[in-house]
């Protein structure tokens, strides 16, 4: 178990040999034609990956999307036995804007490679940040706020294999990054110097999650990192397009008496402006008989296919499929369908993993504070379970097909006998406060009369088989 520093801030000068620093800019050489790729160790350089997420619409996508998806339709906290506190309890959670700050986290996962999101607790007895939470002197949840790695400046974990706890964060280290600005009398803006001081927060009060971090990682990696190469081609095939379209026809004008004003350079200049007048647009030319006018088109064929690729490349580096990073249809491409349904069956395997740990752990907190529906609960006493609402929405039509499904589905209920009419009325309402139908009679609590009555059935029908028994034998 130790520190490990988070090696963020140091600027390392690395002299790159890989295709990563070609910016299709021309000044550069293309190394794109190499054999095999280069082993490069580069630092991990934040405002960068914050300058590229801020700029480029793709990369922004790219890491925006997902997280977006796990979490805009929200969540809610289901009690089946007690709607009032579900709702109180519900109300608790939509206070702390979980679902906007979890979204952050999720976005500086993949945009950093590491998210967090730190809990604040009001507490009965104030006690340290470095301290475990104690669950007994906790009086109410009073924020959750998500941060990235630049944040944090080392992390103190377990990393001996034989140990149970392998692996497990016990603390991280941050401090401030902005010292901030105050407005003097004047009007103006007057940096303060950065506050000198530190915070450790022990792992009962923030949630933390990376993604493509190894065992011998201190830092997960961005997405950015991930995505890089086929980001740097679709970037470069734009400023490709750009280039195309400003010159996408090319006119040639062969003349003498151009050629022959290389010794008056006044002239030549305002006969070149005339012309360049001219020539941008389709306008009609006159020239004399031995000058010749030509136009050339630009050939653009297959350029397509090769675009293709560097979606599909893409695609496979994100993990989102090309039809939800450019918002097609499903029908629109053949196959899309499924890709859409994959990816978002993959969306909700994340919210399961990842984002439903820490909704029940805040639930767990605010059962156990005292100032929440009333007082102290003990989560491990009460059935409430955490659900994820739908990822999509049906339209009219399939919606009113389902409501008339699941009506048909309760009249059924109801005639077996298996529902009383008010529980299929709450099943249809959606309220899922009754979803667990009590197909079982110990489900219910039965009165002494009809404890009574039942027991003389259950004898009158034993009786009964036996006098049967006994009326068949004498036959």
């Amino acid at each position: 178990m130790g520190w490990f520093f988070n090696k963020k801030n140091a600027k390392t000068k690395v002299n790159r040999f890989d295709f990563d620093d070609y910016w299709s800019k021309g000044v550069t050489p293309s190394r794109f034609g190499d054999t095999r790729p280069q082993f490069v160790v580069d630092s991990h350089d934040y405002d960068l990956l914050n300058n590229m997420y801020q700029e480029n619409g793709l990369a922004q996508k790219v890491v925006r999307k997902p997280a977006e998806d796990m979490t805009r339709n929200g969540w809610r906290i289901v009690i089946p036995d007690d709607p009032n506190r579900q709702a109180i309890y519900q109300k608790a959670m939509d206070n702390l804007h979980l679902t906007t700050q979890l979204k952050k986290e999720l976005i500086y996962m993949r945009l950093h490679g590491d998210g967090y999101a730190n809990i604040g607790l009001k507490e009965i007895k104030p006690s340290s940040e470095s301290d475990k939470v104690d669950f007994k002197n906790i009086k109410n949840v009073s924020f959750v706020h998500a941060f990235g790695q630049k944040h944090v400046q080392k992390t103190k974990a377990n990393d001996d294999p034989t140990d149970i706890n392998y692996g497990q964060e016990q603390q991280i280290f941050i401090k401030p990054t902005t010292a901030g600005s105050t407005i003097n009398k004047y009007g103006f803006a007057m940096p303060q110097q950065p506050q000198n001081y530190q915070v450790i927060i022990d792992k009962s009060r923030y949630f933390h999650v990376d993604i493509g971090k190894l065992e011998d990682n201190d830092l997960g990696t961005s997405v950015l990192t991930t995505c890089g190469d086929p980001l740097k081609v679709l970037n470069s095939g734009l400023y490709s397009d750009g280039k195309i379209l400003y010159e996408y026809t090319l006119k040639i004008f062969q003349s003498s008496r151009i050629r022959d004003m290389e010794g008056n350079p006044k002239e030549r200049a305002k006969a070149q402006a005339i012309l360049n007048q001219g020539m941008s647009t389709e306008s009609v030319f006159a020239i004399g008989d031995n000058e010749t006018m030509t136009k050339l088109g630009t050939n653009v064929g297959g350029i397509d296919k090769l675009y293709e690729f560097a979606w599909q490349q893409l695609a496979a580096a994100s993990d989102i499929p090309k039809s939800v990073l450019m918002g097609q249809e499903a029908g629109t491409l053949a196959g899309a369908q499924y890709d859409v349904i994959n990816y978002y069956d993959g969306i909700k395997a994340k919210q399961e993993t990842i984002l439903k740990p820490q909704i029940e752990y805040i639930v767990k907190l605010l059962m156990y504070s005292t100032d929440v529906a009333g007082g102290f609960d003990d989560p491990d006493k009460i059935d409430w379970h955490i659900e994820f609402n739908p990822l999509w929405t049906a339209d009219d039509v399939t919606q009113s097909k389902t409501l008339l499904q699941n009506a048909q589905a309760a009249n059924a209920l109801v005639s077996a006998g298996i529902l009383d009419p008010d529980e299929a009325k709450q099943m249809l309402g959606g309220q899922h406060n009754s979803v667990s139908a009590k197909t079982d009679s110990a489900d219910k609590q039965l009165t002494e009369k009809e404890i009574e009555k039942m027991r003389q059935q259950l004898i009158s029908f034993i009786h009964g088989d036996a006098q049967d028994d006994k009326k068949q034998e004498a036959d």
